[in-house]
């Protein structure tokens, strides 16, 4: 069980810096709407500045508001109902593809928070465990009935690529079956209409807890292509990007900040989180929390190998017909990320 402490808004300014905290002080704040494509673990940061007053501390007003899919979040952004908006981030590059131009800032995660949870019945009867290689994992995929959100988002189509990487035909050999987000995706699992769940934490630690199911697989501890990924990120317009440079570093420094306090403040980040997920037990919710920790990069901070391994997969996955540049500037910059 991870220490617990009481949750002090002020504690957090212990953290900034104070030259930052005078600058933001001194200016007006900067009222700004942003959008974010689905509840989850994986956009910690936004709740974390939210809870803390990190927005206000670095001169912002911001309004958030979640949107059913990273779709929806792409369209919020460019026709300008959000100035930015926290996706997977195939969304951009999907975008970019078709010839909607946005440019990344910042990393939510950096490794793909992507797990596949088992109903204890179906791997006692395929005869594999969370023990299993990845390679013994992938295999008993084939014929499985396996659960998913949408059978087109992100982490049916990542299931799709792990699946033809050891062979297996995902027209012919892979059932992928639509069963809706969170609680309803547990449903499924627990009622047996599925053999395995796909998402995102903290759902196989839910059902561990409940002795049916257990971790299967761990994407972004497990698979080396998904290791340095960027999974959820920070996206605008390249416009606004260049005309309001100063707001996106303010954007930036307030996630940057509260990114960082998975590691200067982690039990404090355990008491942010816990109200915005009160249906999940907490000990699922530490657990979760615990294993994904260092897959939340410090200041948001991106790496050209990230988005090398995202284009690559999903040039596989037939996400985009072609190459995209991956060097700094094309699609993702650090630049508005303090050093």
């Amino acid at each position: 069980m991870i220490g617990r402490r009481s949750f002090c808004q002020g504690a957090a300014a212990a953290t900034l810096s104070p030259l930052l905290l005078q600058q933001a002080s001194a200016q007006q704040p900067i009222t700004l709407k942003g959008v974010y494509s689905a509840p989850g673990l994986s956009y910690a940061a936004i709740y974390i500045a939210d809870a803390t007053g990190l927005w206000a501390k670095n001169g912002i007003a911001a309004e958030m508001r979640q949107v059913q899919g990273g779709p929806l979040a792409m369209v919020a952004l460019t026709n300008n109902e959000a100035r930015f908006a926290g996706v997977a981030s195939t969304d951009p590059v999907i975008a970019y593809d078709k010839g909607i131009k946005s440019l990344t800032v910042g990393a939510f995660t950096g490794g793909l928070a992507m797990q596949i949870a088992a109903r204890k019945d179906w791997m006692s009867k395929t005869g594999v465990s969370g023990a299993s290689s990845l390679e013994e994992k992938l295999k008993a995929l084939r014929g499985a009935r396996i659960g998913a959100s949408t059978i087109g988002g992100g982490p049916a189509q990542y299931t799709r690529y792990l699946a033809r990487s050891v062979g297996i035909d995902t027209d012919k050999d892979l059932r992928i079956l639509a069963v809706g987000l969170g609680a309803a995706r547990i449903a499924a699992l627990r009622t047996n209409q599925v053999d395995v769940i796909v998402g995102s934490a903290p759902d196989a630690d839910q059902v561990e807890l409940e002795g049916f199911a257990e971790l299967f697989l761990d994407c972004a501890h497990e698979v080396p292509i998904f290791k340095e990924f960027p999974y959820t990120v920070a996206t605008v317009t390249a416009s606004f990007a260049e005309q309001q440079p100063e707001t996106v570093r303010r954007i930036m420094a307030a996630l940057g900040q509260a990114n960082d306090m998975f590691t200067t403040n982690f039990g404090q980040v355990v008491d942010i989180l816990r109200p915005q997920f009160q249906n999940i037990p907490i000990k699922a919710l530490e657990r979760a929390l615990e294993r994904d920790r260092d897959t939340y990069p410090q200041a948001c901070r991106m790496t050209q190998t990230m988005w090398e391994n995202n284009i690559k997969v999903s040039i596989d996955i037939k996400m985009i017909g072609k190459p995209i540049a991956t060097e700094e500037g094309v699609l993702w910059t650090n630049k508005f990320i303090a050093s």
